[in-house]
């Protein structure tokens, strides 16, 4: 078997470049910029590279035609606030190069789609439990524009019978990411990894910010359970680890790091966005039902766990 992955030489497609690796895939990376050897996690040398951009159609049919891929997983994209600096950017990248990677699967007789999607399509006062089924109303670019790609994919899916499987993300946590990605959720994994570094953090968030998160781990084994798994019947999945509220995991932190020191400076377009999702039950029952996936981390094992690497010790 042999997947190729868009936006692979990002962080969650290194993640998820270990994670195929390690059950017998092959993996081939596509992306606008070579992988960075200094990046952690590293992307395995014996995944294949080539570099080339999502919003060239054209390009990106000879790359699929040219190998024997069994799944395309899409990660190529803009996130939250580069969207919001940016919308046409955003919409020509996140919908545009969507269809790009869709219309390609179909030509080059790839089977199976699977697309790395968002909570972020979800907007204020929503009920709860929330269930994939929750009305979609996005309060962002990002979200919006992730919300059409999905669509996208369920029309190939009904009118040209490609096999469309999406994963609906919550906010990724992990070690090592990358501050300038954009990410509105970043402070989620830099109240753990600064404190683990013992650096002070300025939380760019308000207080009062809580979202469900997923950890990078968690996210790659769930994006390879939906490119690999018989059938997906529900389309569309949500994927979690659990929720995280900034106060929250601070009092997690501090009982593993006494000294740790936070303060809070919010960003006036971030601060709004930070606190919509702080109650939300995302539910990940069709996900466990139909996938037979649920997270192998809890909230505080992964705080542990990010911390480990963090230090250069042995994960538990």
């Amino acid at each position: 078997m042999a997947i190729l992955i868009t936006g692979g030489n990002g962080y969650i497609g290194r993640w998820l470049a270990h994670e195929l690796l390690d059950h017998q895939i092959d993996v081939t990376t596509f992306d606008r910029v070579p992988p960075d050897p200094a990046a952690k996690p590293d992307l395995p040398a014996s995944a294949r590279s080539v570099v080339g951009d999502i919003t060239d159609r054209e390009s990106f049919i000879k790359i699929c035609r040219a190998g024997d891929y069994s799944a395309i997983i899409h990660l190529a994209g803009i996130v939250t606030m580069g969207c919001e600096q940016n919308p046409d950017l955003g919409m020509r990248v996140n919908l545009g190069g969507t269809h790009n990677a869709l219309e390609a699967a179909r030509l080059a007789g790839i089977p199976r789609f699977v697309f790395a999607s968002t909570i972020s399509v979800y907007g204020p006062d929503v009920e709860q439990p929330m269930t994939e089924a929750t009305p979609a109303r996005p309060l962002t670019w990002y979200g919006q524009s992730k919300l059409m790609a999905e669509q996208l994919g369920l029309y190939y899916q009904r009118r040209f019978g490609l096999d469309f499987r999406a994963a609906r993300l919550a906010a990724i946590v992990g070690p090592a990411r990358n501050a300038a990605s954009g990410s509105a959720t970043m402070y989620t994994s830099l109240i753990i990894e600064r404190a683990a570094l013992g650096q002070p953090y300025e939380i760019d968030v308000d207080p009062e910010a809580g979202t469900p998160v997923c950890y990078a781990k968690d996210a790659a084994r769930a994006l390879a359970t939906l490119a690999t798994a018989p059938s997906a019947p529900q389309r569309i999945y949500h994927v979690s680890t659990g929720l995280a509220t900034a106060d929250g995991l601070i009092k997690i932190v501090k009982q593993r790091v006494p000294n740790a020191q936070f303060t809070f400076k919010p960003d006036p377009q971030l601060a709004p966005v930070s606190r919509i999702s702080r109650e939300w039950q995302l539910s990940i029952a069709a996900a466990e039902r139909e996938l037979n996936w649920r997270p192998a981390y809890t909230i505080e094992s992964m705080v542990d766990d990010l911390i480990a690497i963090v230090r250069g010790e042995k994960p538990g």
